[in-house]
């Protein structure tokens, strides 16, 4: 039996008739191929030559596959086609899955990347792309495949599932509190340095909208210190630049280590919650759905007693 080296035409050539044969133009076939027309031209004839038959026949305007033209294109093309879709399949095994999630800056940095070293260990072949923006993105025009957004949950397009909602409570550094002891009450309060995120996002929380939440007055001034994201208004209550407004789901940890204290009890719960969305209306793939079921898991309640 005759080696397949010996019996196949070339295989740049079999490339070159297919298209011209799928367009029945060697002008469309060569810019599909990004080659000149004088060199497809060049390979069809060649594979004619090599075949002695013709594959074309070769009109005023255009061409027209002979019968033993369509016989090799039908072969040509599915040929071709199972060997690109093989390629495709073993591509795609070779690099690992990606996952691209998109959320706020301070939802990435304080909720999402500390939990982040226990999905990569539970599941190495995945990888996640993390993309932070302020506002909020579109993840349909994005093309992000999930994304954590704070709000109401309904957002046209998305599918949602809500993780949980937050509480909104005054925040400051223990350093902060010592050198002011009288810091104990709403009054009090209001007469302090108060950090404010200097932004106009329908869902944030300001420092006069958590005081009418108390029953109280907004502070007649905005005294403090202004800042446009949220990480540099929390480092800076760290650094105890003053008293910041603190959404416990993204200052636990800080609480937990001691960096921050709650100076007073009162608190807020606001109207919306963190969801998990993605788009609407398509199957998601299966590293996407690992990545949902694990955010799932992370945001749900712990157990009483754990």
């Amino acid at each position: 039996m005759a080696t397949l080296n010996r019996t196949l035409p070339p295989l740049a050539a079999l490339v070159a008739f297919e298209a011209v044969a799928r367009h029945l133009s060697v002008t469309k076939a060569a810019g599909e191929l990004c080659l000149t027309q004088a060199a497809v031209s060049r390979k069809t004839r060649a594979l004619e030559d090599d075949l002695g038959v013709r594959l074309f026949q070769r009109l005023h305007r255009g061409l027209r596959l002979t019968p033993e033209g369509e016989r090799l294109q039908a072969a040509v093309s599915a040929s071709l086609g199972r060997i690109a879709e093989t390629a495709d399949q073993l591509r795609q095994r070779g690099r690992s899955a990606q996952v691209t999630v998109a959320t706020s800056v301070a939802f990435a940095t304080y909720w999402l990347m500390p939990r982040i070293p226990n999905f990569r260990a539970a599941h190495p072949d995945i990888e996640l792309r993390i993309t932070a923006f302020d506002p909020y993105v579109d993840p349909v025009r994005e093309g992000v495949d999930a994304a954590i957004r704070y709000g109401g949950g309904d957002w046209p397009g998305l599918e949602t599932t809500r993780l949980f909602a937050d509480e909104i409570f005054p925040v400051c550094s223990p350093a902060y509190l010592r050198a002011h002891p009288g810091l104990t009450s709403l009054d009090a309060l209001a007469e302090h340095t108060l950090l404010h995120l200097d932004v106009s996002y329908q869902d944030w929380v300001d420092w006069g909208e958590w005081f009418r939440a108390q029953g109280r007055a907004a502070p007649g001034h905005r005294s403090g210190l202004l800042f446009n994201t949220y990480t540099l208004l929390i480092q800076a209550a760290v650094a105890g630049q003053g008293v910041a407004l603190g959404w416990r789901h993204l200052v636990q940890d800080f609480l937990e280590a001691g960096q921050l204290v709650r100076p007073i009890a009162p608190t807020m719960q606001p109207r919306g919650a963190y969801h998990l969305v993605h788009p609407a209306g398509t199957a998601l793939a299966p590293e996407t759905q690992t990545f949902v079921d694990w955010v799932l898991d992370e945001a749900a309640p712990e157990p009483d007693g754990a």
